[in-house]
């Protein structure tokens, strides 16, 4: 731990050493964890942004980019489905301290039931999982990791 502390405090000194970040009104004795995009910050973080974008929506034909406020009435989200429908279910390793998504969990596994020629195992995987995701049904989407994807849930 001690070894990554110090390897943060280095990437630090050296981002703000060349003009990447500076310490928020650091002027006025600044605040803790909190940075301002020097010149070439505000350059990379443009370009990483800009990268993701055409990566994301220009390079796909099937999704278009849109800028809205997150600030919205609340018959918007419910009529999007925010409210009622939507959720990221999780699931924690306590081995690794780690929390993942559920469906990212399960998809993987289709991934490779499909690579190794299982379509059948695979398809009936992505149904189960549609199925206990539409049901909210979060236990039984616990059961359907242990069974198929071969991870040990409690």
């Amino acid at each position: 731990m001690a070894n990554d502390t110090s390897r943060f405090q280095a990437i630090i000194s050296h981002c703000k050493e060349y003009g990447f970040i500076f310490p928020s009104s650091e002027i006025y004795d600044g605040l803790s964890a909190v940075y301002d995009y020097g010149q070439y910050g505000s350059e990379l973080k443009k370009n990483i942004k800009d990268h993701w974008w055409k990566s994301m929506t220009q390079l796909q034909e099937n999704i278009v980019g849109i800028d809205a406020a997150i600030f919205m009435h609340p018959t918007t989200w419910k009529a999007s489905g925010h409210v009622d429908n939507f959720s990221d279910p999780m699931i924690d390793n306590k081995d690794s301290k780690k929390r993942y998504r559920v469906d990212h969990l399960i998809e993987a596994r289709i991934d490779e039931l499909e690579k190794d020629g299982k379509k059948a195992e695979a398809d009936a995987l992505q149904t189960g999982m549609d199925q206990l995701l539409a049901a909210s049904d979060f236990d039984g989407l616990k059961k359907l990791i242990a069974k198929f994807a071969g991870i040990k849930v409690e």
